[in-house]
């Protein structure tokens, strides 16, 4: 499999890609309002840089949501416009059990409790455990709760720009990394694994939590 990855969910903007030989390639920016610009960019990067041509690609990927509005329908409007043209699966993961991944797998933690600044005094909140693969799995439904409302995990390491939002607002915060976002190439790993349940384009659906939306017949973004 060649997979495709990109995630526009937070703050930051990333694509990457995973070559059938198991190597891989990724970019990665922070650019809050620069999404729909850095994208198309680093996809053709990560491409380039790979040695592979478009039609290559086997599988798109994705982080879903839930996160910012506009950066997840950026990113599935890209992935569904990409699965489209090349007809291929494509593969949409959680941005938090992405972000669990990412903080998993660069700070060697084998639980992480991803919290995700919701705005309007809203934190998004999902808890994963890795298993024997190193692949985080869910271990209780994502949910939108209050800030007032959210508790956390004692054996995870808790990461996500929810801990500022807690702080901000004069609320008692935990220990942990607020500065943690997912990635592309943290997705990769996710996305291997999920190949299996890829759907059909024209399926993509969005995960925001408040509002589950299903997405048909975007604009072609790249």
């Amino acid at each position: 499999m060649n997979i495709l990855a990109l995630d526009t969910s937070t703050e930051a903007c990333s694509a990457a890609l995973l070559r059938a030989d198991g190597e891989t390639f990724s970019r990665f920016e922070i650019t809050p309002r620069g999404h729909s610009s850095a994208l198309p960019a680093m996809l053709d990067a990560v491409l380039a840089e790979s040695g592979l041509d478009r039609m290559d690609i086997t599988h798109v990927a994705f982080a879903n949501g839930p996160g910012a509005f506009t950066g997840v329908r950026i990113a599935t409007a890209t992935a569904q416009g990409i699965a489209i043209a090349l007809s291929i699966p494509l593969i949409g993961i959680s941005t938090l059990a992405v972000l669990a991944q990412r903080v998993a797998d660069e700070q060697g933690v084998d639980r992480v409790q991803a919290v995700i600044d919701a705005r309007m005094g809203e934190a998004y909140s999902g808890l994963y455990q890795r298993d024997e693969l190193g692949v985080m799995q869910r271990l209780e439904e994502e949910r939108l709760l209050p800030l007032t409302e959210l508790s956390f995990d004692e054996q995870a390491r808790i990461a996500g720009s929810a801990l500022q939002a807690l702080e901000q607002a004069g609320l008692p915060r935990p220990a942990g990394d607020a500065s943690a976002l997912p990635s592309a190439h943290a997705l990769l790993r996710l996305a291997r694994i999920q190949a299996n349940q890829a759907r059909p384009g024209q399926d993509a659906s969005i995960n925001y939590l408040r509002n589950q939306v299903a997405v048909r017949k975007p604009p072609t973004v790249y």
